[in-house]
């Protein structure tokens, strides 16, 4: 998967919160004429972990790719770049925690439970 996106993106709806003692933090990303692009989830691997990782879904948390950033110049935002569809069955499972707390927190029906 090399799915880059040349258009900058916005995020909408930011979320912080805790699962399994690890912080999270979801947006919403919108491009900024087309609506909705997909979900943003960074998040700490273990406790002791110095930056988050950062996967996006755009299917309703069905499936997730890694995520990669590049800072453009002239404050032209942030360029992300899908670079792998996450196939780890702990960072899958750990995923899936996110988007069912995720969920509940926007006060949805949780569906994948």
């Amino acid at each position: 998967m090399d799915d880059c996106t040349n258009t900058r993106v916005q995020k909408r709806a930011p979320l912080h919160f805790m699962v399994d003692g690890l912080q999270v933090w979801v947006s919403y990303l919108d491009e900024n004429e087309n609506g909705p692009f997909g979900v943003d989830i960074n998040w700490m691997e273990d406790r002791y972990a110095v930056s988050p990782l950062e996967h996006i879904t755009d299917d309703g948390g069905y499936s997730f790719s890694q995520v990669e950033n590049s800072i453009l110049l002239n404050g032209e935002g942030v360029h992300k770049r899908r670079v792998a569809l996450e196939t780890d069955p702990e960072k899958l499972s750990r995923l899936q925690s996110i988007w069912i707390e995720y969920q509940k927190k926007l006060g949805e029906t949780v569906f994948s439970v």
